[in-house]
C-alpha cells in the first residue's frame, strides 16, 4: 500500500515537472552516511542518489544480509529526491551491525550501504591513577577526599567497535554508588566537555569497599534519540585494611589453561555430548514454525534503546529491563543485542566475579510463550570455575520467589558444551531436561522458548519441542517474566564469559496450537526447602 502510494505521487510529481525533469541527467545511484563514526540512534545525513531524474518521495529499506532475507520496507517517509535523483536527509543510524540499508523512491532504489555502529561505551576510573582496560579497583587513603575521571570516548576499551566515539557535549554523566546489587544512589550530575573526558570530584566515603559507576543518560537533542548507558562497576577499596582483605579474596595471578573462542575446540567430554541430539536450524525459532505471531513484545535492539526502552515491537509495548549486578559485571544493549559480560575486559585474567543478571519488568504473563536467542560472544577462560548462563521465568512479584518455586527454565548452557538443560520447579518437586546441540554456544545461537498453559509446560530449542510436563503442579499459576544471567560463586573467581541475547519475544497463550513434545520430564522430589 505504502509503495503504492509513492509510486503514484511519483507519477504526479513527474508530470508537474515536464522538460525540466528529462532535461537533468540522474546521478549514479549511490548511498553514504556522514558522520562515517556513529552510535546507534545517532542523527546522521543519508547522501545519495536514485540513480533516475525525477523528485520522488523516499523510504527506508533493510536486509539483513542472510541466505533468503528480502528487503522490508520501513514505515514513513524520509524525504524526497532532488530533480536529479540526489537526496540528502537526517534520520537515526540503526545499530545492528551488518546491516544492509537502501533508499527507495517508487521503483527506483539508491545502491545499498553497510552499517557498522560503534557501541557507545565510557570508562572510569580514581583520578590520578592510569587508565587500564582490565578495570581495576582504584585505591584511595582513608579520611582523604578524591575523584573519579570519567571517558566517554576512551581508547582502553573492549574491542574496535567502540574506538572513535563520537563526542556528544552536554550530555548529562551521572554518578551513582551502588547500595545493593539492584539499587544505585545518584550522588552527583555533569555533562559532556567537548573533549569527552571529565572527573567528578570532591568525593568522601568511610573505610571499606564502594563500588559505584557513571551513567550516560538519555541523549535527545540535535536528532539525537540515544538511550542511556552505564560504566562498569568500579570498585574503590578505602584504606589500609580493604586493600589487604581485596587482595586475600581476589588474587592477581595469571588463569590458567585460557583457551579463547577462536582457538580449536577441545575434545567433547561425556558431558558435553549427553543428552538427546538435536537436528535443527541455526535461525529457527518456535514462534516462527508454530505461528504464535502477533508478538506481544519484542525487543529487538535495533536503533538507540536504553535497557528501560519499551519493546520495539508487539501489541503490548509496555515494560523494560533492570539489571543487577553483585560484582564486577555488567548488563548493557551492544549494537542489536542484550549484553551481559563479567568483567570489561575480554581476555583471560582477574576480574570475573559475581552474578549479573537482566530481568524484565512490567509485561508480565500468567499463560503465554516467551522466546530468546542466546549466544556466547567472549569465552576467554578455562579454569573450572565456568559461569551458569541462564534464561528463566520467575514470579514477577517478589513475594512469588519461593526458594526457586514458580521457576521455569527456558536453559541452562555452559561456553564450551553442546548441552542445553532446562526444566521447572514447584514447591514440592522438580523437573528436569537435556538435549545437545550441534555446536556449543560460542559457535550456534540457540534460540530458547518455551509454553506455559493452564495444564502443561512444553519447552523448545531452535523451533523443536524437546520437552512436555502436564499437570497442574508444574505451572505457577502466578504471572511470570523473563530473566537472563550469569550466576557466579560470590566472590569466587570466575571464567570470563559474555553472554548476548540478540532479541527477546513474548507471545499469548491463545495464537497457534498449543503443543505438547514427546519427551516428557521426570518428575523428582525437591530434596531441601532454603
Amino acid at each position: 500500500m505504502l509503495l503504492g502510494v509513492l509510486s503514484l505521487l511519483t507519477g504526479a510529481l513527474s508530470a508537474a515537472t515536464g522538460t525540466a525533469t528529462a532535461s537533468l541527467p540522474p546521478a549514479p545511484s549511490a548511498l553514504a552516511v556522514s558522520p562515517t563514526s556513529y552510535v546507534g540512534g545517532q542523527a546522521v545525513t543519508w547522501t545519495g542518489s536514485l540513480g533516475v531524474a525525477g523528485p520522488r518521495a523516499l523510504v527506508l529499506e533493510h536486509h539483513m544480509g542472510r541466505p533468503g532475507d528480502a528487503w522490508v520496507t520501513e514505515p514513513g517517509v524520509v524525504g524526497t529526491s532532488a530533480l536529479d535523483g540526489s537526496f540528502s536527509f537526517v534520520h537515526e543510524a540503526p545499530s545492528m551491525m551488518n546491516i544492509h540499508y537502501r533508499v527507495r523512491g517508487g521503483s527506483a532504489v539508491s545502491a545499498p550501504l553497510t552499517f557498522l555502529a560503534k557501541t557507545q561505551d565510557l570508562t572510569i576510573r580514581v583520578a590520578g591513577t592510569r587508565a587500564d582496560a582490565a578495570n581495576p579497583p582504584g585505591r584511595v587513603e582513608a579520611g582523604r577526599p578524591f575523584a573519579i575521571a570519567v571517558d566517554t570516548t576512551p581508547d582502553e576499551l573492549r574491542g574496535p567497535t567502540s574506538r572513535g566515539l563520537p563526542v556528544f557535549e552536554g550530555r548529562t554523566l551521572t554518578l551513582q554508588r551502588r547500595v545493593d546489587a539492584d539499587t544505585w544512589d545518584t550522588l552527583a550530575t555533569t555533562t559532556v566537555p567537548a573533549d569527552g573526558a571529565t572527573r567528578f570530584t570532591d568525593l568522601e566515603a568511610d573505610a571499606g569497599v564502594v563500588v559505584y559507576r557513571v551513567r550516560a543518560e538519555d541523549h535527545r537533542t540535535g536528532g539525537h534519540r540515544i538511550g542511556w548507558t552505564q560504566s562498569f562497576p568500579l570498585y574503590v577499596l578505602v584504606g589500609e585494611q580493604a586493600q589487604q582483605a581485596w587482595d586475600r579474596d581476589h588474587p592477581t595471578t595469571a588463569s590458567p589453561r585460557p583457551s579463547y573462542v577462536g582457538a580449536a575446540a577441545a575434545a567433547p567430554t561425556r558431558a558435553a555430548t549427553a543428552g538427546r541430539a538435536l537436528q535443527a536450524a541455526p535461525g529457527a525459532t518456535a514462534g516462527q514454525r508454530l505461528r504464535w505471531f502477533p508478538a506481544l513484545f519484542d525487543f529487538a535492539w535495533e536503533f538507540g534503546q536504553s535497557l528501560t526502552s519499551l519493546p520495539a515491537r508487539g501489541t503490548r509495548l509496555a515494560g523494560g529491563w533492570v539489571d543487577h549486578s553483585e560484582g564486577a559485571g555488567r548488563v548493557s544493549k551492544v549494537n542489536g543485542g542484550l549484553a551481559i559480560d563479567s568483567k570489561r575486559l575480554a581476555t583471560a585474567g582477574p576480574g570475573d566475579f559475581g552474578t549479573t543478571r537482566a530481568t524484565l519488568r512490567g509485561n508480565a504473563m500468567t499463560y503465554g510463550r516467551w522466546e530468546a536467542r542466546m549466544r556466547v560472544r567472549d569465552a576467554a577462560e578455562r579454569t573450572g570455575h565456568p559461569y551458569d548462563v541462564l534464561a528463566e521465568l520467575v514470579p514477577a512479584a517478589v513475594g512469588d520467589q519461593d526458594c526457586g518455586a514458580g521457576t521455569i527454565r527456558l536453559a541452562r548452557i555452559s561456553p564450551f558444551s553442546r548441552v542445553v538443560r532446562f526444566g521447572a520447579q514447584s514447591a514440592q518437586h522438580r523437573w528436569s531436561g537435556r538435549v545437545t546441540g550441534p555446536d556449543t554456544p560460542t559457535r550456534f545461537a540457540y534460540a530458547v522458548a518455551v509454553e506455559v498453559g493452564r495444564d502443561h509446560v512444553t519447552w523448545f530449542v531452535n523451533g523443536v519441542p524437546v520437552g512436555t510436563v502436564t499437570g497442574e503442579e508444574v505451572v505457577p499459576g502466578v504471572p511470570l517474566t523473563l530473566r537472563l544471567s550469569l550466576v557466579g560463586d560470590g566472590a569466587q573467581e570466575m571464567d570470563h564469559t559474555g553472554l548476548i541475547s540478540d532479541w527477546q519475544r513474548g507471545f499469548p497463550i491463545t495464537t497457534g496450537e498449543e503443543t505438547l513434545s514427546r519427551d516428557r520430564l521426570p518428575r523428582r522430589a525437591v530434596a531441601a526447602r532454603c
